[in-house]
């Protein structure tokens, strides 16, 4: 950060000794310890602090990540399942169920086609004949 060597300290030193004095050089001293003790710590929170934000944002993106990913499986499976099914409904049920029908042997001969029966002309209307009054009947009983 500051790039101080060694000869830059000890001219800081010598025009410290001269401006404050011997008497209260060590008072000062102490006083810059503490305040340089209190910036390093400062300075080591918040590196701290922003290291931890860079984990926890790193570990949200690597959560989405994941969380898109398996959404991106699940919905590859559907795909693939919808995939097969459409496969089994285009296929005919007909050819997946029933065993192929051998060719009719050359030798055999072709049965011969069938013959109509004859065409019969429609009858005419038959029409009933009248029925005359029933007469009521005598009992046979003679007594």
């Amino acid at each position: 950060m500051f790039e101080i060597g060694f000869w830059e300290l000890v001219l800081i030193a010598l025009v410290a000794l001269i401006v404050i004095g011997p008497e209260r050089l060590p008072e000062v001293a102490r006083t810059a310890g503490r305040w340089i003790a209190r910036a390093r710590s400062i300075v080591s929170n918040v590196r701290a602090e922003v290291e931890r934000e860079f984990k926890v944002d790193e570990l949200k993106r690597s959560l989405i990540h994941e969380e898109t990913a398996d959404q991106f499986r699940r919905l590859h499976d559907q795909i693939r399942g919808l995939e097969t099914e459409l496969r089994n409904v285009a296929q005919p049920p007909a050819a997946a169920e029933t065993p192929p029908v051998a060719e009719p042997d050359a030798r055999m001969p072709a049965p011969a086609p069938a013959e109509a029966p004859p065409v019969v002309p429609p009858a005419a209307p038959v029409t009933p004949a009248p029925v005359a009054a029933a007469a009521p009947a005598e009992s046979s009983k003679q007594t």
